[in-house]
């Protein structure tokens, strides 16, 4: 639910789409893992099976995009090998999975010696693999999200820590864990979903500037440090630059430049001399999308101070179109 509002608010992100199916599909695994628990079906006992790694083998891009754009095919291709060879045992051996009494009273879903081990690796690919980009996150998000980063690293381990009781316990208490651990993990990135973006990129600094004059009409600043420190040069190399390989190459404006250290995201728009610069450590679509967004509503909402770009106090209150179009940026000053 907290996904599918944040999509619904316009945090349209590959984060916030994987997470829905994540928790969707695990929730028909528990529920047809009760269901069966109640009538003792081990039929359906394997179709929660089923689910319950449709939902890990997704949490594997979720897990991506929280350091990545591209999903790395090496984990995915171990945890469907894994998952393959579960499934044709699940269905070929006897008392793969069985009932039998459970710690609570009552009785619950056990798995064989060799099924326990296989369920437990292949599930603790993505959730190890999760837990690792958690910390990651906590370790370098800025001290406004620590708090969040805290809790929603706390809520992995935990969901861990019940893929582990799979060894010897019955799946209750897997069902318990991941409970508190939802929990915890739902309220962490429903505060604060800029989570999601500490470790894909750091965004440094933005620039509005007039390119005729290479005037600086606009400076939003993300992180006091590495921003751009002489506006003015900043600009006439710009220009100078994209006057060189489009008469060169004839190919166009120039859109990137990358240093060691960041990179320079840069976007003209067609209509008005206006370039918008984004510098960030790494490129991103969320920051190229949310890039030209800015530049859309900056120029439909001050084309007409155009006529006179030296009075650039005008332009200071566009910084509500940075909120509404970087919604997702984390703040590290």
């Amino acid at each position: 639910m907290v996904s599918v509002n944040l999509l619904r608010k316009g945090w349209n992100y590959r984060a916030f789409q994987y997470f829905p199916f994540v928790i969707g599909l695990g929730a028909f695994f528990f529920v047809l893992a009760g269901i069966a628990t109640l009538i003792l079906s081990v039929e359906l006992a394997h179709v929660a099976i089923l689910f319950a790694l449709s939902s890990s083998l997704i949490s594997l891009p979720a897990a991506d995009t929280l350091k990545r754009e591209q999903l790395e095919p090496v984990k995915l291709a171990v945890f469907l090998a894994m998952s393959a060879v579960g499934i044709v045992l699940m269905y070929l051996l006897p008392n793969f999975i069985y009932f039998a009494p459970d710690l609570l009273g009552g009785t619950g879903i056990f798995f064989s010696s060799l099924g326990s081990y296989l369920g437990v690796l292949a599930s603790l690919i993505p959730w190890v693999y999760y837990c690792h980009c958690i910390y990651l996150v906590h370790k370098r998000a800025p001290a406004a999200l620590k708090r969040y980063s805290r809790v929603f690293f706390a809520g992995n381990c935990i969901g861990v820590i019940g893929i582990l009781t799979m060894l010897s316990m019955s799946l209750e208490f897997l069902f318990m864990l991941f409970s508190v651990g939802l929990v915890l993990m739902a309220y962490a990135y429903s505060h604060e979903p800029k989570l999601f973006f500490v470790l894909p990129f750091k965004a440094i600094q933005l620039m509005v500037l007039e390119t005729e004059g290479g005037l600086p009409l606009f400076t939003h600043m993300w992180n006091q440090q590495g921003g751009i420190a002489d506006e003015g040069l900043f600009s006439g190399m710009l220009q100078g630059v994209s006057l060189i390989v489009r008469e060169s190459l004839k190919r166009g404006d120039v859109q990137e430049i990358r240093v060691a250290d960041a990179i320079i995201i840069a976007y003209r728009n067609p209509v008005y001399p206006i370039a918008f610069i984004l510098v960030a450590t790494n490129s991103s679509r969320s920051l190229r999308d949310g890039l030209k967004l800015f530049a859309e509503r900056f120029c439909s909402e001050f084309h007409e101070c155009f006529m006179n770009p030296n009075n650039v106090k005008q332009f200071s209150s566009a910084e509500h179109l940075v909120t509404a179009c970087f919604p997702h940026v984390p703040v590290y000053d």
